[in-house]
């Protein structure tokens, strides 16, 4: 069996929404907490992402937490300096999930200036939490548009805008490409699954965030399965874990994409992974036998997931082999790629064509 695991933001598609987004919000969060007007460039997101912080609910959270430290510390800047803040997670190991790490970040950074962390922590520590973060709802207001945002949160929206999804994404993947992969994948022995970050429905519209499911439809691949937020919430839920420890760079992210794109329906896939991993039934993995992954991922956690998931599985016989595609641009994600064992493309259709499949 041949099976491809794709990212969906800088993978699929252009993620100007998220990032347009993200550079919005760090702007309208720092001048409303009397921060300065913060400008966020292309590169530092790119830098963040390069890290494995690829969430903007930790990456806009983590900026406001560095301006508060630079406040707190008696330092003006007119410019959102994140070196240090950088520096600090580029020393800790890329397999802490993301939110952790930039709470040690900012942590030794104040420790650094002698001044207490806790102001400056609290962006970060509540940046998942919808009724306590000024950045996660500036963030979502924009995503998801006032009208949705008011349906999934009960409550108004920061802003009356448009979802900057559906105003600024642009795909990646051309719609000649989008077509020989769906001719690819419904033949026998092929298969293909998105594996992403983006809030998503998740079983029983367990999170019920559309972020994901716009993205798919975008790039006319909303036939194949997706495992999004909603869908590693809804298996953390079960496991009894925090979502972060079941999320790229997690094998569990990768292991529930796998299972799908092999065709196996989405809840029964993260039901089998939620349980023990001594508590699995080899048999059922069978036809998984021999097989191919290739994963086409932006960054290293994808990359992580899938080998740490191809890594388990193996330990049961399964003999899979895995190829980790990298698709990057910009040289610190480039070099993020490659130390992980990645070969890297500039571009995803460039990528496909040479695999000579279609």
């Amino acid at each position: 069996m041949e099976l491809f695991i794709f990212d969906m933001d800088g993978v699929l598609l252009k993620p100007q929404g998220y990032h347009r987004a993200l550079q919005d919000t760090v702007r309208l969060a720092s001048l409303e907490l009397g921060l300065g007007e913060a400008v966020l460039t292309n590169e530092q997101i790119a830098q963040f992402e390069a890290l494995g912080i690829s969430s903007e609910w930790h990456s806009s959270a983590l900026c406001i937490s560095a301006l508060t430290l630079a406040a707190n510390s008696g330092r003006q800047t007119n410019r959102l300096d994140l070196d240090d803040l950088f520096q600090s997670i580029t020393a800790q190991p890329i397999s802490i999930i993301p939110r952790k790490r930039g709470e040690a970040a900012i942590t030794q950074l104040a420790e650094t200036a002698g001044i207490p962390p806790e102001a400056a922590l609290d962006h970060i520590q509540q940046s998942e939490h919808i009724h306590r973060s000024l950045t996660l709802n500036l963030f979502q207001s924009m995503i998801l548009g006032d009208e949705a945002f008011f349906h999934i949160y009960r409550k108004p929206a920061r802003m009356q805008t448009a979802s900057y999804l559906k105003l600024y994404d642009h795909p990646v993947l051309t719609a000649a490409a989008a077509a020989s992969l769906t001719r690819w994948v419904s033949q026998p022995g092929n298969g293909a699954a998105i594996m992403t970050n983006r809030p998503s429905y998740g079983p029983d519209h367990f999170l019920g965030a559309p972020d994901a499911a716009f993205g798919a439809e975008l790039v006319g691949l909303v036939h194949l399965p997706l495992i999004g937020y909603g869908e590693t919430s809804w298996l953390a839920n079960q496991a009894g874990k925090p979502t972060a420890e079941v999320s790229k760079p997690n094998p569990e992210h990768a292991l529930a994409a796998i299972l799908t794109a092999a065709g196996w329906e989405i809840k029964a896939s993260l039901q089998f992974i939620s349980r023990p991993f001594k508590e699995w039934d080899p048999a059922r993995l069978s036809d998984l036998r021999g097989s191919q992954i290739t994963v086409f991922e932006d960054t290293p956690a994808g990359v992580i997931a899938a080998q740490a998931a191809t890594s388990l599985l193996n330990q049961i016989g399964l003999e899979i082999s895995v190829r980790k595609i990298g698709i990057a641009v910009q040289p610190a994600k480039i070099n993020a790629l490659q130390a992980v064992g990645a070969e890297v493309s500039s571009d995803l259709n460039q990528a496909l064509a040479g695999l000579n499949h279609f």
